[in-house]
């Protein structure tokens, strides 16, 4: 890394843990040009982690006071001896945006990034799984929809339509290190694309109906999976009763 390693503390249990936070900024829609088009416009940075240490026993052999202690195989005894240790950190998200339209039109973007890492010293074996996930959404609500086709062409409802899409994009990948191994393997993993658009129509107090289309795409990183994809679509009338 090219750090000093007599600078680096070697204790098992940090005193001072990481800190985790979240940003949420929503002065953008103040500034002049920005007013003009969006009621809000908001960005989004947060950060998480955590440190786990599985299974730890004290050595009996180890007095604590000398750091010299070795086996009948003159390996180095440590005063704490571990069975796995993880670290995970999450950006959630690394940075989003929440938008309003004056049209009432809305929008959202995020860009999430995660890693967690999981050392077993029972085999010297390292597993890394990173995942990053970019997400997109549409949205838009009125309350004057007309028809652009057909009888009701004509005709200018008052009734509320919402209209949503929404795609995500997912990478993961778990990479095994091994002590004896030189280049990592890689053990699981896909790429996924999800498309998810959908209308919601208020026919009546009475009857709501809704359009939605979902698709999903996976492509694995390993031939222990196929490829996937499926594709759900259809409509919905809800009866409510009062």
């Amino acid at each position: 890394t090219g750090k000093s390693a007599d600078n680096y503390s070697l204790k098992q249990f940090p005193s001072i843990p990481i800190p985790n936070w979240q940003i949420n900024y929503s002065g953008l829609s103040r500034i002049s040009f920005l007013a003009d088009m969006f009621d809000s416009f908001d960005v989004r940075h947060g950060y998480r982690s955590s440190y786990n240490v599985n299974g730890y026993t004290t050595l009996l052999q180890n007095n604590g006071t000398s750091g010299l202690v070795r086996d009948v195989d003159g390996d180095f005894l440590p005063f704490y001896q571990f069975s796995q240790v993880t670290i995970f950190e999450q950006f959630v998200p690394l940075f989003g945006m929440d938008m309003r339209f004056k049209n009432s039109m809305t929008a959202n973007f995020e860009y999430r990034k995660s890693r967690t890492l999981s050392l077993s010293l029972l085999n010297s074996q390292l597993a890394q799984q990173a995942e990053e996930i970019i997400v997109l959404g549409f949205g838009y609500r009125t309350n004057k929809f007309r028809f652009p086709f057909g009888l009701f062409k004509s005709r200018k409802n008052s009734n509320d339509i919402n209209f949503k899409l929404d795609v995500a994009i997912r990478d993961n990948k778990t990479l095994i290190y091994r002590a004896d191994v030189q280049s990592a393997e890689v053990s699981s993993g896909a790429k996924n694309i999800t498309l998810r658009p959908a209308i919601d129509y208020v026919i009546n107090q009475r009857f709501n109906l809704n359009l939605f289309y979902d698709s999903n795409i996976t492509k694995p990183y390993t031939s222990q999976s196929f490829n996937t994809s499926f594709t759900n679509f259809g409509i919905n009338l809800k009866l409510l009763l009062q």
